[in-house]
């Protein structure tokens, strides 16, 4: 490699590793996230105290560094009952950080990932340098590592990067053999000697690999283009040292793993939990006293790398395309060089069985997660892309020959500036509204890709609620939920997703309310477009009834505990909004002040559901008093039967009140909408009701008749349905009580 290509790589390194050493902890976030808590205090503890046992001066290290907010899933580990307490995660990683978090704490850490990160930008240029030109493949090799979600893996106290230089050793060593006259030229000939030596380079590889699997045993599949490569020509004695060398080197962790908690993995024969840590005075986890186990049975965390998955096609399906293009995951707007290394092999000659091995290996540990773990194949709890799935991102490098047309790589770059730039400048998470790690994908290039359906109530960042039996979901900083209806952001793109257990056949039915001075909202369902425009002035409340018929759901879903899923996408776009804090509008009771209220709307469902037939009721003595003061509330005693063949429902935008209508002497209706009076609770067919109905006397004294009735909201009255579902009494309003402050006559 040229002398300048190598100070350029040297100033990157220096300049990023320093840059952690100075980023102040704790930053964003201000407490850990995902499994960082346990990797953390192992690295801690094995730097003061030597052991992997959780102590009240571990959680005393935790609060001294991270003292603000209280630490979430702290994995502990146990086989005596919490009589002793282990850290329940692979030890590896934070014994290899331990020093620089003796020394530098949790930037001791972080600093080794980014060590770690561009000793793999280093030894990806070496070997495309072999033939590419060295600028050209350090360009590549850049692009490749600091444009992926590698970068945001540097930020977190987690082994992804570990497991990742474990990978891009493996291959390196074995795969780019040295010239041994022109390598051992140089300074420290002996080292450079050893280097050479295809024997150590196996051993180095195997070595590299081994620490690896121990994470995560799944990663060896990346062996299968080394022991392929070793295989073709001949190198036996090479593929004896790798496998020989990666048993001892399992072995040797595995026991100490033994002597440190006496279990080769943490994942072993023990039990294991997440828990909070809101004090560091006391231990998270009491002792408990259980029997002894039975024989036979274990608490192996690993049972499930052993079982036959159940496999469901359609949601494999699914998370294929997810798998490639998710909004959350995708390996194409997270990982686009692993593309352009996957075009430029299929471009180029040499598309040997050595790099088709590599290629399968990384199919195979695709495949794996997403048959095996299907609701957790993205990472789990805590997540940035493909979580899993990174840690063998350096295998595509190995794809690469010639980088040819260059074009292709200036390509990448401006797609990873789009997708990735959020997340390169800002890899500890951006401080928005409603934060979460993943908070870029609301940025315009990632959110036009799908989004994760199959994830549903895992998505972070969004939140959901029932309304007309439909399951709605959206983002929480754009969608606020209340008893009836949904608040929609103005000015600004907003998706829901609609579940349901049926076809929305037929009509779907909204109501769309706005607040704000000449809004325009435009809502986009099942592929049809209607806009919906407020003219109002001032802005007084408005509302109007939008009606759909869908063809056909977006996405289909099959869940295994909910059987058949039906998914439609609502985009709402509104052009302005409104502002309902208590300081400007106090009548509007929202909850959440500044929220920059776009429109309301009120999801009434299918026409099936709108249809049915819950209109007919039977009134019991009900117990009207022949008198009523003007102007004043009163109550009365009512009773009745539902004596339809459906439910009443006593929630949701369609909801049944009871209500009331004032007539005249002469039957002509004085006043239609009378107060709501809630059911209390859903009343079945057959139910009977008794409650106290809440009523308001008319302003004007003379004689009157009260006219009960019930309404299924923004449907019906039950007596527009029919005629016999009311409860009419004549009553006298009297005049209110003469005051002070009443006008002389």
């Amino acid at each position: 490699m040229p002398g300048k290509t190598r100070l350029a790589l040297a100033c990157l390194a220096l300049f990023l590793v320093l840059f952690t050493l100075a980023v102040g902890k704790p930053g964003l976030p201000m407490t850990f996230k995902a499994d960082e808590p346990a990797y953390y205090l192992m690295a801690q503890s094995l730097a003061h105290d030597q052991d992997l046992q959780c102590d009240l001066e571990d959680l005393g290290r935790l609060f001294d560094e991270y003292p603000y907010l209280a630490t979430f899933n702290l994995i502990l580990m146990t086989d005596d009952g919490w009589q002793t307490t282990f850290f329940g995660k692979p030890y590896i990683y934070s014994l290899v950080a331990a020093p620089l978090v003796g020394i530098f704490g949790a930037n001791g850490m972080v600093a080794l990932n980014m060590l770690l990160l561009m000793a793999m930008i280093w030894m990806g240029t070496t070997y495309l340098s072999r033939v590419n030109s060295a600028p050209l493949a350090a360009l590549f090799s850049v692009g490749f590592f600091l444009l992926s979600t590698a970068f945001a893996y540097v930020f977190w106290l987690h082994p992804e990067i570990f497991n990742m230089a474990g990978v891009m050793g493996c291959l390196y060593f074995a795969l780019h053999p040295v010239d041994p006259p022109e390598f051992v030229g140089g300074r420290f000939p002996v080292l450079r000697r050893t280097l050479a030596r295809p024997g150590f380079r196996a051993a180095l590889s195997a070595a590299l690999m081994a620490l690896a699997a121990y994470n995560k045993p799944m990663l060896a599949a990346v062996a299968l283009g080394p022991l392929v490569s070793w295989a073709l020509s001949r190198q036996w004695r090479s593929i004896v040292i790798f496998v020989a060398t990666g048993l001892v080197i399992v072995a040797l962790v595995s026991g100490l793993s033994v002597v440190l908690t006496g279990h080769p993995s943490a994942y072993l024969g023990v039990e294991r939990m997440g828990v909070p840590v809101f004090d560091p005075s006391q231990m998270p986890v009491q002792p408990v006293h259980r029997p002894p186990a039975a024989e036979g049975q274990s608490t192996n965390s690993w049972y499930w790398l052993l079982r036959i998955p159940d496999i469901n096609t359609s949601e494999l399906r699914l998370n294929l395309g997810y798998f490639l293009w998710g909004r959350h995951t995708g390996l194409l707007p997270y990982l686009p060089f692993a593309a352009l290394s996957l075009l430029l092999f299929l471009l180029h000659r040499g598309k040997t069985l050595v790099r088709w091995s590599i290629l399968l290996s990384l199919v195979a540990v695709a495949a794996f997660f997403l048959i095996w773990i299907p609701f957790n194949w993205h990472g789990g709890g805590g997540f940035v892309g493909n979580r899993y799935f990174v840690n063998v991102y350096p295998a595509f490098l190995f794809l690469v020959t010639a980088i040819s047309p260059t074009w292709l790589m200036g390509v990448t770059y401006a797609v990873g500036g789009l997708l990735l730039g959020p997340i390169l400048f800002t890899p500890l998470g951006a401080p928005v509204p409603e934060p979460t790690l993943q908070a870029h994908v609301r940025n315009p290039p990632l959110r036009r890709f799908p989004l994760e359906l199959t994830f549903r109530r895992k998505l972070p960042g969004y939140t959901g609620t029932v309304v007309s039996g439909l399951w709605i979901q959206g983002r929480r900083d754009v969608f606020k939920a209340k008893e009836d209806g949904l608040w929609i952001h103005g000015a600004t793109p907003v998706e829901l997703w609609v579940y349901s257990s049926e076809k929305l056949e037929g009509g779907f039915t909204l109501w769309v309310k706005s607040l704000a001075r000449d809004n325009e909202v435009t809502l986009k369902f099942a592929g049809t477009t209607q806009t919906v425009v407020f003219t109002a002035e001032p802005p007084t409340e408005s509302n109007q009834r939008v009606r759909f018929e869908p063809e056909r759901p977006d996405r289909v879903l099959h869940d295994d505990l909910e059987g058949t899923i039906y998914a439609y996408r609502l985009l709402v776009e509104t052009r302005t909004g409104f502002v309902p804090n208590a300081a400007k509008n106090a009548e509007t009771k929202f909850p959440v002040n500044d929220f920059y209220l776009g429109t309301e709307l009120q999801i009434l469902g299918t026409d099936q559901n709108l249809a049915r037939d819950l209109y007919r009721l039977e009134w019991g003595e009900s117990l009207v008093p022949a008198t009523a003061v003007a102007g004043q509330e009163f109550e009365i005693l009512t009773r009745l039967k539902n004596s339809s063949g459906e439910r009443w429902p006593s929630a949701g935008p369609t909801r049944v009140n009871l209500s009331y209508h004032w007539l005249g002497p002469d039957g002509e209706t004085v006043f239609w909408e009378g107060q709501r009076t809630p059911l209390g609770s859903d009343l079945d067919s057959g139910g009977e009701l008794e409650i106290l109905q809440a009523i308001t006397a008319p302003e004007a004294p003379g004689m009157y008749y009260l006219e009960l009735d019930l309404v299924r909201e923004r449907v019906a009255w039950f007596s527009e349905r029919n005629d016999s579902n009311t409860l009419r009494s004549p009553l006298e309003i009297l005049p209110a009580p003469a005051t002070e402050d009443s006008p002389e006559p």
